[in-house]
């Protein structure tokens, strides 16, 4: 309770900072800007990419031996969604899909699943990032570009270190990542991960010229990823604060001032909350079905 207290305090100070540092008439007419047909269409570019999650997710399961369909999992997926606008955690949503999942497939495969779903769409998003370090070198700074690779290799070296843990369930983690690894699933995951990556980055692109910001898609590419890993560090509430205050970071780079970094961050967080809150119609819609089997069984 008091971590969480923390870190609720943590992302009031820092939005609070923020606030004192744009220019609130100017952030709320560039809000404005996003008409409610374009916001929609953000939308559904952002649930496209979630249901192209759901398949990478099917087939990381199927890799490990079990199966269940499409649909339910794109709706455990919005159902964490829904969850994480709520919990103390940005990955607080991962934890009620694992425990809805485990009905189905036990805890181990379950967790284990969420995991390798995450971490080959991390290795996706830094792998974009390090491309368009790459591909564009010139418009970047030697500090940009010494936290893009840092990144990647911390990634990539991490999870060979789980493979030195002497702890039994540690070693079924690291056994079904290897299973997977070995699977003929390994490449057509890997290309829905970047399939995914691409389509929440083009929110992102997309959000910015709706905004009117002349930024190279580049820039987008590059630091959106870190933004995102950022983000994940448990130092606030669902990133609330540490995710503005990085695009401001990162943005200027690209020229954009702390109102228009705000701005674009803020705008896609609409879009994200928007769909998240689709995950509470399937919450509920479960709640009033078993309401209904409840009354069923007693008539």
């Amino acid at each position: 309770m008091v971590k969480l207290l923390i870190k609720i305090l943590i992302s009031i100070g820092l939005i609070s900072i923020l606030l004192y540092k744009i220019d609130i008439h100017a952030f709320t007419a560039m809000l404005t800007r996003i008409g409610p047909i374009q916001f929609l269409g953000l939308a559904l570019i952002y649930l496209t990419s979630q249901i192209i999650s759901s398949i990478r997710w099917h087939m990381i399961i199927k890799s490990l031996g079990e199966d269940v369909s499409t649909k339910d999992l794109f709706k455990l997926y919005l159902m964490g969604m829904f969850a994480n606008l709520f919990l103390p955690s940005i990955i607080g949503g991962d934890g009620v899909k694992a425990y809805m999942l485990s009905k189905q497939i036990g805890w181990q495969k379950s967790i284990s699943s969420i995991f390798l779903e995450r971490y080959n769409g991390l290795l996706a998003l830094l792998a974009l990032s390090l491309v368009s370090l790459i591909a564009f070198f010139k418009l970047f700074s030697i500090k940009i570009a010494i936290i893009v690779i840092a990144a990647n290799i911390f990634a990539i070296v991490g999870i060979f270190f789980l493979r030195f843990f002497n702890h039994p369930k540690l070693k079924k983690f690291y056994q079904d990542i290897a299973l997977f690894h070995k699977s003929d699933k390994l490449i057509t995951v890997s290309a829905l991960s970047v399939l995914v990556q691409v389509s929440v980055i083009l929110v992102y692109i997309l959000t910015g010229k709706l905004l009117g910001f002349k930024v190279s898609t580049a820039y987008y590419f590059a630091f959106i990823p870190i933004i995102t890993l950022i983000s994940f560090l448990p130092v606030s509430f669902n990133g609330i604060g540490v995710r503005e205050f990085s695009f401001v970071y990162f943005f200027k780079f690209a020229h954009l001032n702390s109102t228009q970094s705000v701005s674009l961050s803020v705008a896609v967080f609409f879009v994200v909350v928007f769909c998240s809150l689709l995950g509470g119609v399937f919450y509920l819609d479960g709640r009033i079905l078993k309401e209904i089997r409840s009354v069923r069984k007693k008539a």
